[in-house]
């Protein structure tokens, strides 16, 4: 990694009571869901005294959440904005794969403010629960660097219509923070398995995922052909019906 943040606090540091909300927080989303978690179960596992103080801090559990959002997309986009700059510098990109491969490798835990591994399943509680809240908070906060890196994936294939990588670029997303999450519960549990051992679990994800947005569109093609035959065939229907009428 051509550079990694430094986090806020030295680790001998003792967190303020905010902090700790919000570490206790992420971790409780990530193993149990969003919606599961309440009030009450932050503020225990916050050790805070105050059992408002989750409320007078971030207002509600909601204003929580956006806050964590803020927290990890601040520091992603600074590690995506470095990386992508660096591949700028060398000539880049030149492949969709080199912008995937940025993508992928930008959620370590030596990127975040809270090294704890619970990012990624946090967010992607956070996709799949809250999908709408996640795009307009994003957007009100002007988080414009991933959608900078997608609007490149598309450029470098003019080839494959608009449609199609639109749809292409939901589901990658999708499918990174899926796996991405996947691989953080496991590496979480310390179990052995076979599956993330080898190959490079992470090499794997920038091929599949490359894949996943450059595969051939024949059949997408013949399928819209199909799709616009309908009508035309119900024209000719319609026209040779009027025919008959008259």
């Amino acid at each position: 990694m051509a550079s990694t943040l430094k986090r806020n606090q030295d680790v001998d540091e003792p967190t303020s009571t905010r902090d700790n909300i919000k570490i206790a927080a992420r971790k409780l989303f990530a193993e149990h869901g969003l919606e599961a978690v309440t009030v009450r179960q932050i503020v225990a596992a916050a050790g805070a005294k105050n059992g408002g103080s989750l409320n007078y801090y971030f207002k509600s559990k909601d204003g929580l959440i956006q806050e964590i959002i803020n927290d990890l997309f601040s520091d992603l986009s600074k590690v995506w904005l470095d990386e992508f700059h660096e591949l700028s510098k060398k000539g880049g990109p030149t492949s969709v794969r080199e912008i995937v491969d940025i993508i992928v490798r930008a959620p370590n835990v030596d990127n975040y403010r809270d090294p704890s591994p619970t990012a990624n399943r946090f967010l992607a509680g956070v996709l799949f629960m809250r999908r709408k809240e996640l795009t307009s908070f994003l957007r009100k906060m002007n988080f414009h660097v991933f959608r900078h890196l997608l609007e490149q994936i598309a450029m470098l294939r003019p080839d494959i219509p608009q449609p199609v990588m639109r749809q292409r670029l939901i589901f990658f997303a999708w499918y990174v923070v899926s796996v991405q999450a996947t691989l953080e519960t496991w590496r979480a549990s310390r179990k052995r398995s076979d599956v993330w051992a080898q190959p490079d679990p992470l090499i794997h994800l920038v091929d599949t995922a490359t894949a996943l947005l450059e595969v051939g569109t024949h059949q997408v093609a013949a399928s819209e052909q199909s799709a616009a035959a309908v009508p035309a065939r119900r024209s000719r229907a319609n026209g040779r019906a009027g025919t008959r009428t008259a």
